[in-house]
């Protein structure tokens, strides 16, 4: 049997949600049925400190918080795998004070955490090639928008233009229309005469 103690912390908000979540999550230790439970303490919930001069509008804080449980498993690489399930902070064995290991043990051990570490740099390099799809998805759509806000400007900039254009046309207009109705009431006035 190795017995340990293991550190969890968690950051999130609200305090209360932060708080459920990790209770929930050391929770499932008790469900393991090889698992020895002895405790689990979760910690209040803290304010993480800003930087100096950063202003946090209420409700915004960050909390964090941590669980610290003392169990045990049957096994060093049972206890392996249930490091790598709940991604402790810390992990402190207390028992036993020195632990052998045989050559089909070790095997399976260094072959879980091989197997585990390939899976975390799959997911890692899909998370990076599509974090460097939607950096390049936002760059295109940062050009789109700065050239139709040029062509909204152009508009803007030339539908000015073209009121003073269209108010000069309407004047012109205006004094045609005089300049016909003075030439018509002349022609008019000399035929009455």
């Amino acid at each position: 049997m190795v017995r340990v103690i293991m550190i969890v912390e968690m950051a999130g908000r609200p305090a209360g949600y932060l708080t459920e979540r990790l209770e929930k999550h050391v929770g499932i230790l008790r469900q393991i049925k090889d698992a020895e439970v002895y405790e689990i303490k979760v910690s209040e919930p803290r304010v993480i400190p800003r930087e100096e001069g950063k202003e946090v509008a209420e409700g915004e804080e960050m909390f964090t918080a941590f669980a610290e449980c003392d169990f045990e498993l049957p096994s060093l690489s049972r206890m392996t795998e249930t490091m790598f399930d709940f991604m402790p902070s810390s992990v402190e064995v207390i028992e036993p004070s020195s632990v052998d290991l045989d050559c089909v043990e070790a095997t399976n051990l260094l072959n879980n955490i091989s197997g585990r570490m390939h899976r975390y740099d799959e997911i890692a390099k899909i998370a990076g090639e599509r974090m460097r799809q939607l950096i390049e998805q936002m760059q295109k759509m940062q050009r789109i928008l700065i050239a139709r806000d040029k062509e909204i400007a152009e508009l803007k900039s030339g539908s000015v233009a073209g009121k003073h254009e269209l108010g000069s046309d309407v004047a012109k207009k205006k004094a045609v229309k005089k300049t016909v109705k003075k030439k018509v009431a002349k022609k008019v006035t000399k035929k009455k005469k």
